[in-house]
């Protein structure tokens, strides 16, 4: 019987966590790095969200959620980071999780909707050779840059955001949508 209650449990916890979406990470770090709080004081902020998406490549989680305060607008990036520890000992895989995150102004949103329709043009061009793989990137600050990546099987139909050396592959059309929609929300 007690078997049989540990193994609800497991399955209701694994469920639960895979059905996980929206983690507001992002709205942690708005409410807690951005935004001041002053005792005795009233503040005011205004945030837009733009994506939260589990991602099922690597079963990582990334979140962009656009912000206006005082005369402050910009976007945060919080995503999964995963790291298999170095092995102690054997049959160690350790895995560290940590939430990374990265601040972009308006302009450097803008520069993406700018600059991947040009890499996405690009990447068509290139003809990839058998077992050759070709990059398009563009550097949108130091700890981001997008791109495109061509095999002879693939297509650009998705976009990479490199977030501080990690990974995360979004529908183009699904991501460069909202961000339109932010830049307009931040020119209110």
């Amino acid at each position: 019987m007690k078997n049989l209650i540990l193994l609800a449990a497991i399955l209701a916890t694994t469920l639960l966590t895979g059905c996980m979406q929206s983690r507001y990470i992002t709205e942690r770090y708005i409410k807690n790095n951005i935004e001041e709080h002053i005792e005795g004081k009233n503040s005011k902020i205004s945030t837009y969200t733009i994506l939260q998406k589990m991602l099922n490549t690597n079963r990582s989680y990334i979140e962009f959620t656009g912000y206006k305060y005082n005369e402050k607008k910009g976007l945060i990036i919080g995503a999964d980071a995963y790291y298999l520890l170095r092995q102690k000992t054997s049959g160690n895989n350790t895995i560290l999780k940590e939430v990374v995150y990265i601040e972009l102004t308006v302009e450097q949103c803008q520069a993406i909707l700018t600059n991947y329709k040009l890499l996405k043009d690009k990447i068509k061009e290139d003809d990839p050779i058998i077992y050759e793989a070709i990059y398009r990137d563009y550097t949108v600050s130091d700890d981001l840059f997008i791109g495109y990546k061509k095999t002879t099987n693939s297509s650009s139909s998705n976009i990479d955001f490199w977030v501080k050396g990690e990974k995360y592959t979004i529908p183009t059309n699904q991501v460069m949508r909202k961000l339109k929609k932010f830049i307009k929300y931040s020119e209110f």
